[in-house]
């Protein structure tokens, strides 16, 4: 379902097609912020376009996967270009100055302490808020450097006394009865679809986004109201005139959300096993510049060339041993290859390429530093993703066979 949309789109041809027209060519879809749920989920993204500095719609997408792990429903909401803001400001204040107080009934509920994203939510949508519980019974879970996106309003209220400010005047409605629909998975990122009712009767209704930190306070919470006029007449408006931005003008850009680039040190104390590979490598380094035996000499006489020349034209009077290392040195870097270049795209804080094109020249001397500061990639990587040389070789069948072929020398030579 698409919020500012009258009615839901089903099928997966329908929505092909509606994608196909909400995204033309030269539209940019950024991800901010992702749940980490396991069966659903949820981000918050805004819009970009080629060419174009700073950034246009903002919005939150809620996602559920079936049992083959596909999409089997989403729902999506986006902010609204006409801002209340102010007017809703004076609204809430003046409610609040002119309410009566009442006698509040009993809590039904008892009270919880969460730490996960989901966990917060369904506390707080599943039985604070059905058991009497006013929105100031959030402000508990709320961190005290935590940014409160409210797209009613222009800019966002940072720190926790600002956003206790904002959500106490809520109190101010006691017949209002907040129902969540869905809530997602997620320890650290939560999504949820909501609505409300006044006084027994249908009202606002809307998709909200929270993110927690480490110590289980939420430090980042984005809600998007759904239109009450479908589809609203301003983002239709701003739709025609910027197809990729869907906004009236751009923002200006926004700060990245992703952590910094990691430093080398970084790296390797929060591996352990990264350092021990860098411990290797220093291991092995040293060994051969201070301690392996022979000389360093280009020379055809020396030792090292009449042991290679030797393997060339008499194999079978080398050791065995010594035969399958020695041929597996060719094939180690090729397989390392086709291991390490389908995760090299973007690698920090050193690139793959340059690493794993001297391995077949240096050896470990060559990968070591990249094994051990490389970023682990554990999710899979798509083709699309794949730089020229990894999807147009490594990841090619040619390439796997002529792998296997050269590898069988090395094992023969043991074995004869």
């Amino acid at each position: 379902g698409d919020r500012p949309l009258p009615e839901p789109i089903r099928g997966r041809e329908a929505v092909e097609r509606h994608l196909r027209a909400k995204w033309p060519l030269g539209s940019l879809l950024k991800v901010e912020r992702l749940s980490d749920g396991a069966s659903s989920g949820g981000f918050t993204w805004h819009r970009e376009a080629d060419g174009v500095s700073g950034s246009g719609l903002r919005g939150v997408t809620y996602f559920e996967l079936n049992g083959e792990g596909e999409l089997a429903y989403v729902q999506e909401g986006s902010e609204p270009l006409f801002k209340l803001d102010t007017i809703l400001e004076a609204f809430l204040t003046a409610a609040n100055a002119n309410r009566q107080d009442e006698a509040k009934p009993p809590r039904s509920y008892e009270r919880q302490t969460p730490t996960t994203a989901s966990g917060i939510a369904r506390y707080l949508w599943e039985v604070a808020y059905p058991g009497g519980a006013t929105p100031s019974e959030a402000l508990s879970f709320f961190s005290d450097e935590v940014v409160y996106e409210d797209f009613n309003y222009r800019e966002p209220f940072v720190g926790l006394q600002a956003v206790s400010a904002y959500i106490s005047l809520l109190d101010a409605f006691p017949q209002f009865t907040f129902l969540p629909e869905r809530i997602s998975d997620g320890d650290t990122g939560v999504c949820i679809t909501w609505r409300c009712e006044v006084n027994g009767e249908p009202g606002p209704s809307g998709i909200s986004y929270n993110q927690v930190d480490k110590s289980g306070k939420i430090c980042f919470a984005r809600d998007i109201p759904a239109p009450s006029i479908k589809p609203p007449p301003l983002a239709a408006v701003a739709a025609r005139l910027s197809p990729q931005l869907r906004t009236f003008q751009p923002r200006a850009p926004l700060p990245s959300v992703a952590p910094p680039p990691p430093t080398a040190l970084d790296t390797l104390a929060a591996r352990p096993a990264r350092a021990a590979i860098a411990l290797a490598w220093f291991s092995f380094s040293a060994y051969v510049a201070l301690a392996s035996p022979g000389e360093f000499s280009v020379s055809p006489d020396s030792f090292d060339n009449q042991l290679i020349a030797k393997a060339i034209d008499d194999p079978t009077s080398l050791n065995p041993i010594f035969f399958a290392v020695f041929n597996a040195l060719g094939v180690l870097p090729g397989i390392n290859a086709a291991l390490l270049l389908p995760g090299a795209k973007g690698q920090r804080p050193v690139p793959a390429a340059p690493f794993v094109s001297a391995a077949f020249f240096l050896g470990f001397g060559a990968a070591g530093p990249y094994l051990a500061l490389r970023q682990p990639r554990p999710d899979p990587v798509g083709r699309s993703e794949l730089g020229f040389f990894a999807r147009y070789v490594t990841e090619s069948r040619l390439y796997g066979g002529g792998l296997l072929a050269a590898g069988a020398p090395p094992p023969f030579g043991l074995l004869s």
